[in-house]
């Protein structure tokens, strides 16, 4: 609804000054009696038009005609404020009582993006800071399929390399002990009692089969030790309320050729060269600080040669948006890799990158520490064993991915209104109940906004009419920890409104019956976005 009165803005501005070129317009909330909507566009005309702000805005309102809208004013030093018709708000009302959650549903663009997240290493359980990355690309994920995106989620499986070795020599020590093979452990081996429990289990499914003539098959402890640790992590995921459309295994890239292929467009593209036996890439060419070794002396490949093909197998398979979720040790990756795929004749833009920080628990008020390979870190699991999906689901996302996230379990386990997400979910079930107890077929009545003239009525009102606008920027910049706050907000206003004014038995009992509907279904939608479990009664 609110595209209306954007472009009734744009036409004003165009018939005013004509043929000039239109910045974002973006619309905001005016302040507490001086509209409802509001639009800093004037100072973003001022350079262009060489006007002052004001000038400019008193100019615009003066072309502003709608039926939707009731007043437009300029107000100093440059802002517009509009004052919405009654008949927005019932339009408004109407649609999303007809459409229900398909009103936040925008047109398909026939855009196909990429969002690939978690991706941890398949030689240990998932740790709290996989589950902030999953949680990021999980809702970003949601959020695009609701901007009308193609999403595939995808979890890049690091089957390769030197990681996946130790991971398969820590099972095999243990493994070859239970057999009566005697070895030393690896020196940076995985310690954790995991690592044991997989060959344990090995052992009870198999006994020595893979351990003859003193000697242990690693290739069959590896695909084992991969597929149990995988197992794990999906159901880890599952519990998370986390699925992927797609595993992607980088053991696929050197078995489909795509690495060779990807090193011999590397070739093609001019820019590489040799220097001490290895193959270098000149990516400095494309913005980075320095050269990137692509094929080792000893004829290895690196692991950013790999991670290019990965992107370039992305782009061939139809992406034309990847974005990445990555932790903080990877931000220096993200110039390298964005040049490498320029040469590969990708554009630039095709590859996003978010990095989020790490998560630090707290319980009591005191911090517990973690550390993987001691195999003391406290696990995805044992979080939501502790707190449950919901609790760390919305936790996760209550700061911007760039920041570290301080996650306070024991006020996630809180049963109060003081918990943000028992305090959705108590006002969702709130909500329900009061249109359960009017018995009264909302949708059948008509809406007459007039009726509606109270201070919370009204904001309230204006917290539902923004709420595609706010998602709208919020895909724009990727921020999803602003999701959160939309719903606690809507919350907030709704209790507001409910706390101060009775809705069975009141004279406008219909409009308020109907504001309570349509607060339900766009609650009911950002709960869905987020994974947050609906509940009818608390």
């Amino acid at each position: 609804m609110l595209k209306r009165i954007r472009e009734t803005i744009k036409n004003a501005i165009l018939n005013t000054y004509g043929d000039v070129e239109l910045p974002r317009l973006e619309l905001d909330t005016a302040p507490e009696g001086m509209g409802d909507v509001a639009t800093q566009v004037a100072f973003r005309l001022a350079k262009t038009l060489r006007r002052s702000p004001f000038e400019i805005a008193n100019r615009i309102t003066q072309s502003i005609k709608s039926p939707y809208i009731r007043d437009a004013v300029a107000v100093k030093p440059g802002y517009i404020n509009i004052f919405l018709d009654n008949l927005f708000f019932e339009e408004f009302i109407k649609k999303i009582e007809d459409e229900k959650l398909s009103y936040f549903q925008e047109p398909r663009k026939n855009i196909k993006i990429q969002v690939e997240f978690v991706s941890a290493n398949p030689t240990g359980p998932l740790h709290v800071g996989n589950g902030r990355g999953g949680i990021i690309g999980d809702v970003l994920s949601n959020l695009l399929k609701l901007e009308g995106y193609d999403i595939s989620k995808e979890y890049y499986v690091n089957d390769a390399g030197s990681k996946m070795d130790l991971f398969t020599d820590s099972i095999a020590y243990y493994y070859g002990k239970l057999c009566g093979i005697d070895s030393k452990f690896p020196e940076e081996g995985y310690k954790g009692d995991y690592i044991k429990n997989i060959a344990e289990d090995i052992y009870f499914k198999f006994k020595d089969r893979y351990a003859k003539n003193g000697k242990i098959n690693k290739e069959a402890i590896r695909d084992l030790g991969k597929d149990f640790m995988i197992w794990q992590i999906q159901k880890s995921l599952a519990r998370f309320g986390v699925f992927f459309d797609n595993w992607f295994y980088e053991s696929t890239l050197y078995k489909n050729g795509d690495v060779e292929r990807t090193i011999e467009t590397f070739k093609k593209s001019g820019y590489t060269y040799e220097k001490d036996g290895a193959l270098w890439f000149r990516t400095t060419a494309f913005g980075d600080d320095k050269d990137r070794v692509l094929v080792r002396k000893t004829g290895e490949p690196t692991y950013t040669l790999v991670d290019a093909a990965y992107h370039k197998n992305k782009w061939e398979r139809g992406f034309r948006k990847a974005i990445d979720i990555w932790g903080a040790d990877h931000f220096g990756h993200i110039i390298p890799m964005k040049a490498l795929i320029q040469g590969l004749g990708i554009p630039e833009d095709f590859l996003d990158v978010i990095i989020y920080q790490i998560v630090h628990l707290y319980e009591n008020g005191k911090e517990v520490m973690m550390s993987k390979h001691t195999g003391t870190f406290i696990t995805l699991d044992e979080l939501v064993s502790e707190v449950g999906k919901d609790a760390a689901r919305f936790f996760f996302l209550l700061k911007s991915a760039d920041t570290h996230l301080n996650f306070d379990m024991t006020l996630a386990k809180k049963e109060s209104v003081d918990n943000p997400v028992f305090y959705v979910q108590y006002t969702y079930a709130r909500l329900l109940n009061i249109l359960k107890k009017s018995g009264v077929p909302v949708e059948d009545k008509s809406f007459n906004a007039n009726k509606l003239s109270e201070r919370e009525e009204r904001a309230l009102l204006n917290e539902l009419i923004f709420i595609k606008e706010n998602l709208e920027n919020i895909s724009r910049t990727y921020s999803v920890n602003k999701l959160p706050f939309l719903a606690i907000n809507l919350c907030k206003s709704a209790n507001s409104f409910y706390q101060k004014h009775k809705v069975i038995g009141a004279d406008n009992e219909t409009e308020r019956l109907h504001l309570v509907n349509a607060t339900i279904t766009a609650l009911s939608m950002l709960m869905d976005l987020m994974g947050i479990e609906k509940k009818e009664k608390m």
